[in-house]
């Protein structure tokens, strides 16, 4: 059976795991606040779901959606995603995460 590995369990994260359930995927999921604040979660989806830290969910995923906001790009483990499919859902909120300055623009 395949696996998706979520890096983030938010409202996008935990979205795309209840949809992967559904369709008969395993879910590995993760937050930045460790594995058992994800135990709610991992209850409903049931017996497919089970919750890690990024690395584990990055490691266990046969795909891994990287669900987290811009800040915490730094922080994400590198080295279980080499090889595989990587789906970034650009997560990026300028409130929370801060204004990008504009380095195409031209003088």
């Amino acid at each position: 059976m395949a696996t998706l590995g979520l890096i983030g369990s938010g409202n996008i994260g935990s979205t795309l795991a209840r949809l992967a359930v559904d369709a008969g995927l395993d879910v590995v999921l993760s937050n930045s606040r460790g594995p058992q604040t994800l135990s709610g979660l991992v209850a409903e989806l049931g017996s497919r779901a089970r919750a890690g830290t990024a690395a584990q969910a990055a490691a266990a995923g046969d795909w891994v959606v990287v669900t987290i906001p811009l800040s915490a790009v730094r922080a994400m483990p590198q080295e279980p995603l080499v090889g595989k499919t990587v789906i970034d859902t650009g997560n990026y909120w300028a409130p929370r995460d801060g204004a990008i300055p504009n380095s195409t623009r031209r003088s």
